[in-house]
């Protein structure tokens, strides 16, 4: 329902023209590339890689400075909003269900659920 209120949004907002769709799907698309780019830094950094880690700073520096000029654009603001709240809701699912480190130990608690 999140993802289907989130598009409608979206689609109102840019009123169904497709180079205002671009904006917002780039404003989401781009955030991902962020978050991405920021975790594999943090992980060459403790992986004391810092050539690695370097590049995957700039990397995510180029991406923040795409991201921040898309969103001057205004109505993508819309796309980052959404983006953050789906966010936060896969967060509160993922503490709710006792911050699990990986997808065994997800399994291992759904089939203990089901017994």
């Amino acid at each position: 329902m999140v993802y289907l209120a989130a598009a409608a949004v979206i689609i109102v907002a840019a009123a169904g023209k497709e180079q205002e769709l671009v904006l917002f799907y780039a404003v989401a698309v781009f955030v991902s590339f962020l978050v991405g780019l920021i975790a594999m830094t943090r992980f060459a950094r403790t992986e004391h890689k810092p050539l690695l880690a370097t590049v995957n700073a700039l990397a995510a520096v180029a991406v923040a400075f795409t991201l921040a000029v898309n969103l001057t654009r205004g109505w993508p603001v819309l796309s980052l909003a959404a983006t953050v709240a789906i966010a936060a809701a896969l967060y509160l699912r993922w503490t709710r269900a006792g911050r699990p480190s990986g997808i065994e130990d997800v399994e291992a608690e759904a089939e203990a659920e089901d017994d």
